[in-house]
């Protein structure tokens, strides 16, 4: 890409964090290389506590990219905050979030970028983001912007969330109280204000907690729903994976607590009373050998909460996913504790 040369500053810093995700991160770059704009550096942060994966991922990426190791599984922000101080160094005027499962289609940043000239007060944008229609569907969506319900003890949703885009009103700009972390673009200038994304969290929570700080900063968060892009969706969401559980339970009692100044028991009663209750029906439907240890993963979640516990928890990643209790009555520790899927 254009900005990728020695010899000048793109203006979009673009940064994807990898997990044990390289095919996906590669099918990304190339997306991002079909771009009506390619003036943009793109680095990939190595986010993984193998020793091996940081050559092979240089190995497959090449020159297309740069590629830096973050030293460790640091979690999504801790990842993407490696490849931001790397763009901000390097002097871009924007910096561009992505998930490797994500594919952006060619007016995408043009139409980001240009929100951002049209909007000066505008600090991070964020693109309609779809899953691609199954064989005889049809284009779902997955996030049309990020909303806070506070009335609701600080529930998120995403607008529109699982409609089909023929569905749903004409794409519009709107704003919105946060942006996903699978694609987020940002000012150099709001990062240099507003700080980098807190890492505390480990996976889940962390851009929504920021882009809340970004608005109380004076910034307006805003949605382009004109903008597009696809999101893979790797699992059917019949089963919860224990990070998943664990990470959003025990992360929605901090968010309200630190992020809004609420009640954090109460986003957990709301929490158990819609969401987990949902998950533990589908459990007990499919797999009722697993019912004690969701539960068991649940109380720890909402322990470590109260204590005020953040950060990574290894612990999570040798829980057994219920395929695996299902499998077997020794099931074996598989880590799952990735970040490339929002």
């Amino acid at each position: 890409m254009t900005g990728s040369r020695a010899d000048r500053t793109a203006r979009t810093g673009v940064v994807l964090v990898n997990h044990d995700s390289a095919e996906d991160t590669v099918g990304c770059i190339a997306s991002l290389e079909a771009s009506y704009d390619l003036d943009m550096d793109v680095v990939v942060i190595d986010n993984s506590d193998s020793d091996d994966s940081l050559d092979a991922l240089r190995d497959l990426v090449g020159d297309r990219a740069v590629v830096l190791s973050s030293g460790g599984n640091l979690g999504y922000a801790g990842g993407s905050n490696v490849g931001i101080r790397r763009c901000l160094e390097r002097g871009n005027e924007f910096v561009w979030l992505l998930n490797p499962d994500t594919r952006v289609e060619p007016e995408t940043l043009p139409r980001l970028k240009a929100l951002l000239t049209e909007v000066p007060d505008c600090g991070v944008v964020g693109p309609r983001i779809v899953h691609p229609a199954p064989p005889g569907g049809a284009e779902t969506v997955w996030f049309d912007g990020g909303i806070v319900d506070e009335s609701k003890a600080g529930e998120t949703r995403h607008l529109h969330q699982g409609r089909g885009v023929a569905q749903v009103a004409p794409p519009t700009v709107r704003d919105v109280d946060y942006v996903t972390g699978a694609s987020l673009l940002t000012r150099r200038t709001v990062l240099q204000t507003v700080g980098l994304l807190p890492d505390s969290y480990f996976l889940y929570f962390e851009e929504t907690h920021w882009c809340r700080d970004v608005r109380r900063a004076g910034w307006r968060v805003m949605v382009d729903q004109q903008a597009r892009m696809l999101h893979h969706q790797r699992s059917t969401g019949a089963m919860p994976s224990p990070y998943h559980l664990y990470y959003m339970t025990r992360n929605r009692y901090l968010f309200v607590e630190r992020a809004l100044g609420g009640d954090g028991e109460a986003a957990l009663a709301q929490l158990r009373g819609k969401w987990l209750r949902n998950w533990r029906r589908k459990v007990e439907q499919q797999a009722p050998e697993w019912l004690p240890e969701f539960d068991a993963l649940v109380e720890r979640a909402a322990a470590d909460a109260r204590a005020g516990r953040d950060g990574r928890n290894d612990a999570v990643s040798h829980v057994p996913w219920p395929d695996d209790v299902v499998r077997s009555e020794t099931p074996a520790a598989r880590p799952r504790d990735g970040v490339s899927n929002r």
